[in-house]
């Protein structure tokens, strides 16, 4: 009986000497930083473009390494929702950083690391790498939003203004088309009041989506990628002032009351320049595979 009770007594004391050791061994277990990650990728991969020692970082975006700064802005990061970030899109499409940079692209498991990160929340580093990291300057402070100076404050809004009215000029553009192929089949000479319309108020909203679509990219949207960026711009341009030309010219043919084949040609040209101009945007917005079949 005394010996039954000794054991027990000697068990229920090595237990809870145990549990102290195992807890002891769990909380000095490493925690992953994955802040500190994300910093070290950005600093080999991504501070060549956009550090802050540059006078002019690409896309006016000069603070990649201030991850808090990046966090905190809904232009490039949603924390949580990574699928909803532009930096993870961009990311994952392989444009940034691109392929033929000087450090090259990321690997998959970088990517990954990043799309933990915003997964996370997007949290800074700890102070034990940001301490560490030798080869990083201390940043200089970058304005945020309500921070910046008026103009370029009203540069920014009124950019945005170009995603607003893209979608008119285009419709109004298509729809002048289908008219006109109508009044083509039905072997209609006179000209139509519907392409008339369709096509003056298409030139007229070509104009300032145009126009605000270069403020849009001057406040670094889709630098990302370039070369679409600009075919882009400068095709959207010649749209709006192919669009205005023929404007002019459909009002001389309805004055006239008989539709040239000239102005059909170039009712049909705005139409192709338009639809490919609208078909470049959708891929600097949504990836140059977002209409793959």
């Amino acid at each position: 009986m005394k010996k039954w009770w000794l054991s027990a007594a000697v068990s229920l004391a090595v237990f809870a000497g145990f549990r102290p050791g195992v807890a002891k061994a769990q909380s000095g277990a490493p925690v992953q930083d994955i802040g500190g990650e994300v910093r070290g990728i950005f600093a080999t991969k991504c501070a060549g473009c956009h550090g802050p020692d540059l006078a002019k970082p690409k896309g006016r975006f000069g603070y990649v390494l201030d991850l808090r700064r990046v966090a905190e802005n809904p232009e490039m990061v949603i924390p949580l929702q990574p699928t909803e970030s532009e930096l993870w899109v961009l990311v994952q499409r392989g444009e940034m950083p691109p392929s033929d940079s000087p450090h090259g692209a990321l690997t998959p498991e970088q990517k990954e690391v990043i799309r933990a990160w915003i997964a996370a929340g997007a949290p800074d580093a700890s102070p034990v790498a940001l301490e560490s990291s030798s080869s990083v300057r201390s940043e200089p402070p970058i304005p945020t939003l309500m921070e910046m100076a008026p103009a370029e404050r009203i540069v920014r809004w009124l950019g945005k203004l170009h995603l607003l009215l893209l979608h008119f000029p285009i419709a109004l553009v298509l729809a002048a088309g289908l008219a006109e192929l109508l009044s083509v089949w039905q072997r209609n000479p006179t000209p139509s009041e519907s392409v008339r319309f369709c096509i003056s108020l298409g030139a007229l909203a070509a104009i300032p989506t145009a126009a605000f679509g270069w403020l849009h990219a001057e406040a670094g949207n889709g630098t990302g990628s370039p070369q679409l960026l600009i075919a882009h711009r400068w095709l959207g341009t010649a749209a709006a002032v192919w669009l205005v030309f023929t404007a002019v010219c459909v009002e001389l043919d309805t004055r006239r009351g008989v539709r040239s084949r000239r102005v059909r040609f170039l009712l049909m040209c705005g139409v192709l320049i338009t639809a490919l101009v609208a078909h470049l945007g959708g891929q600097l917005a949504n990836g140059e595979d977002f209409f793959t079949y």
